[in-house]
């Protein structure tokens, strides 16, 4: 299974075949998460963070197609794009500041673990960061 979405390598960024089909399996794993959550409000954001979280925490095997570095623009751009666009379905969770405060420290989390991977004690420090995170999209 190819990796998801925010863990594209800078080298595969200039293959778009390979960044359409990042982004498709992003997309997928996004929808399978709303999909489970029985709570309207804040749901597409609760399910972009944990899918942004959940590829963050996945083991990750050494070696030349281990994600690293920086985050290539056209990856960004190609998210940020994305992302208005579902944001077009779901204006209440655009303009919800909590909800924004939450995908964009999503955001600084997979940016993190970019150019940083987790120690040993990082995954239980995460989980509890995303918990926080879950908890600004749902009701106040």
């Amino acid at each position: 299974m190819p990796r998801p979405f925010p863990l594209l390598r800078i080298a595969e960024a200039a293959n778009d075949p390979a960044l359409d089909v990042a982004l498709v399996d992003f997309d997928h794993a996004v929808e399978v998460l709303m999909g489970l959550d029985p709570d309207p409000h804040g749901r597409f954001s609760r399910a972009y963070v944990t899918a942004i979280f959940r590829a963050c925490l996945a083991p990750r095997l050494p070696g030349p197609d281990a994600p690293g570095g920086r985050p290539d623009p056209q990856i960004a751009q190609v998210l940020k794009a994305w992302i208005i666009e579902k944001l077009e379905q779901f204006p209440e969770e655009r303009r919800d500041h909590r909800m924004t405060a939450a995908r964009r420290a999503a955001h600084g989390f997979w940016l993190q673990s970019l150019a940083y991977p987790l120690d040993d004690d990082g995954g239980p420090r995460a989980e509890r960061l995303l918990e926080g995170l879950l908890a600004l999209t749902r009701p106040a």
